[in-house]
């Protein structure tokens, strides 16, 4: 395990303004003694190398493996290019996810790469061998491997003028975001969206989608200077890092600038504060396995009396599951899960995601990716991801697996 002092170095590094070459240079020197512990073995040919969790909280193991046999008529099979980490998978390598995973697997469901194999209904569906794609493979997972199998209804082509890293960054979050806030409003642009980022990737795509597709009006709360920074490149007009003391003075004060007068005044104003509360307190009384979830995200819509109405998303603490509910009055608190959607509503998951990369190819969206880093640098990465607290992607780099960490600027 690396040091209690090099990650504190590490995080340091990646808050910094530093050029991407310092930042991947010392990247490098603090991964040597997780290296030295962990001997890497080399490639064997007709076997595919993989990030093998073995034992909860301990290092992911490299190891030489059989590539997926026996692809089924719905499935394909992948040659990974570029896996993004994920806070899910920072979670189950500590084993405090939604789910307990069976040992040993392989983490990593967000993937692009070319496909190498097709089933009969693959080929049916258009899909043919050579063609990009990018998986969101919430079910199956196996993106940390140079090789992983996918079902059809979680891939998706990815256009040519599309970057790899941009395609790798985007479904998850963005999806989830897209879908969340479609059912519960539609946007326009005089509304005002308060986004509750905390260190939640789904919430910045939020802001980048509101602000950027609907052209709405978001301040975005976030838990770090370096989120809310990420959240103003978003678009967000105004962009707070949480203080307990000031946010209700803050959001008043920007309120009034758009003629907004009313907004915690009268019952339904009391009720707001409660309602914000149920986003706020996440900075406050959550653990760092609360803020990590990506099955609390979650919209609300107030009316305002006389002036239009406000909305808030983004990371809440109060959802105990993926339909609870609580009404009062104009408010409605909904939680979202993306993996129980895709189950009930396939066509709305894959025309969303259909959506999405529309919105890159135009270039109305960009995802946010903070380091770039080969697998064999994996453990650093994923260490990363757990205790960074920053809302931004970090990609593993599945073929150039000697890379060291690169600082992407966009």
């Amino acid at each position: 395990m690396t040091s209690s002092v090099g990650r504190r170095i590490l995080i340091k590094l990646c808050r910094s303004s530093l050029s991407p070459r310092i930042i991947a240079t010392r990247f490098s020197s603090i991964a040597v003694e997780e290296d030295a512990k962990n001997v890497i073995p080399a490639s064997q040919p007709g076997k595919i190398q993989a990030a093998l969790l073995k034992d909860f909280s301990s290092s992911l193991v490299i190891e030489n493996l059989e590539p997926p046999k026996n692809v089924q008529a719905n499935e394909v099979l992948i040659d990974v290019h570029y896996c993004a980490l994920n806070t899910s998978d920072a979670l189950l390598s500590k084993n405090l996810y939604t789910f307990e995973p069976k040992l040993p697997t392989i983490l990593g469901y967000e993937v692009v790469g070319k496909l190498v194999e097709i089933g009969t209904e693959a080929e049916k569906n258009g899909y043919k061998i050579g063609d990009q794609v990018v998986a969101l493979n919430k079910e199956k997972y196996g993106g940390l491997a140079e090789k992983c199998l996918a079902e059809i209804g979680d891939i998706w082509k990815v256009p040519s003028v599309i970057d790899s890293i941009d395609a790798v960054s985007i479904l998850d979050n963005y999806i989830t975001a897209l879908i969340a806030l479609e059912r519960k409003v539609s946007i326009d642009e005089n509304d005002m969206i308060l986004i509750n980022v905390g260190i939640s990737g789904i919430s910045l795509a939020a802001i980048d989608l509101a602000t950027n597709v609907y052209r709405a009006k978001v301040i975005g709360v976030c838990a770090t200077e370096d989120g809310a920074d990420l959240a103003r490149k978003k678009g967000a007009f105004a962009s707070l890092k949480y203080k307990d003391k000031k946010l209700l003075k803050q959001i008043k004060e920007i309120a009034a600038e758009r003629d907004i007068q009313v907004i915690f005044d009268d019952v339904d104003g009391e009720y707001f504060k409660k309602v914000l509360d149920c986003f706020t307190d996440v900075y406050k009384d959550a653990t760092l396995k609360d803020l990590l979830r990506d099955d609390n995200f979650a919209v609300v819509v107030h009316h305002l009396s006389r002036e239009g109405r406000v909305i808030i998303a983004g990371t809440a603490t109060t959802m105990t599951n993926a339909h609870s509910e609580v009404q009062q009055g104009s408010f409605s608190v909904t939680g979202f899960n993306l993996t129980e959607y895709r189950k009930k509503k396939p066509d709305e998951y894959r025309q969303a995601g259909d959506e999405v990369l529309q919105f890159l190819e135009e270039g109305l969206i960009t995802p946010s990716c903070l380091l770039i880093v080969g697998l064999h640098k994996v453990n650093d990465a994923l260490r990363f991801v757990y205790e960074s607290k920053s809302p931004g992607k970090v990609v593993i780099d599945i073929r150039n697996k000697e890379a060291d960490a690169v600082k992407v600027t966009k």
